[in-house]
């Protein structure tokens, strides 16, 4: 049997809004976040797109956003289950940063001229070079690099995948990096390093023999 996954990222947070990193650390849905959840739900409802399973990064801003999509996807019964390794990339003593002021110490550090180009960077070829270059400078050497988020979520995939076994279709919300990691486990080329936005789909499909390939990246519905 196949199964297909749909890879939801979270409503929006404070954090979001803010411009803050989030990583391990959390902030609250905005009210659009929550609002954004529920409709989510209530178009997967209209659609008849039902779950055999869920799952959820164990961050309460996921947890909450499957939950409000369930709810008003009139899926209440569909087993809720959590998963560490969903959770975003850690970063360490970055947490709670400011997204352009790391840009800014993260892009002296590597010898860019500025923030923009250390962006432009991240963006092309080098696109691993922000969680390799954050786990580098991290004063409490607590940051993931590349490798070892690589590792964590493509074990959590294939962890997802067993626990799901019989079913046909199930939902996983979780974050921006995580999901592109998947995306990027799976097939290198299916998107650019960026993060699908709040609340988007991104739809993969595992074979019989546990091959993933994806579907689609970061669509709103």
């Amino acid at each position: 049997m196949t199964l297909e996954l749909w890879l939801v990222r979270h409503g929006k947070t404070v954090f979001n809004t803010l411009g803050r990193l989030q990583g391990w650390s959390d902030s609250p849905l905005t009210p659009e976040g929550c609002a954004a959840a529920a409709d989510l739900g209530m178009r997967l409802a209209a659609s008849g797109t039902r779950f055999d399973a869920a799952f959820a990064s164990t961050a309460p801003r996921a947890v909450k956003t499957a939950r409000l999509l369930l709810s008003h996807a009139g899926q209440e019964d569909v087993p809720l289950r959590f998963s560490d390794g969903l959770r975003e990339c850690c970063f360490g003593g970055f947490e709670g940063e400011y997204v352009q002021t790391l840009y800014a110490l993260l892009a002296e550090r590597q010898g860019y001229a500025d923030a923009q180009a250390f962006q432009t960077a991240i963006r092309g070829a080098d696109r691993f070079l922000f969680l390799d270059a954050a786990a580098q400078a991290d004063p409490l050497a607590l940051a993931e690099d590349h490798e070892r988020f690589a590792a964590r979520t493509a074990a959590a995939l294939e962890e997802l995948r067993r626990a799901a076994r019989g079913c046909r279709r199930v939902l996983a919300v979780a974050h921006g990096m995580t999901i592109t990691a998947i995306l990027k486990n799976i097939d290198p080329a299916a998107t650019e390093y960026r993060s699908v936005p709040n609340l988007s789909v991104s739809r993969l499909r595992s074979d019989e023999n546990g091959v993933w390939r994806v579907e689609s990246v970061g669509q709103t519905l």
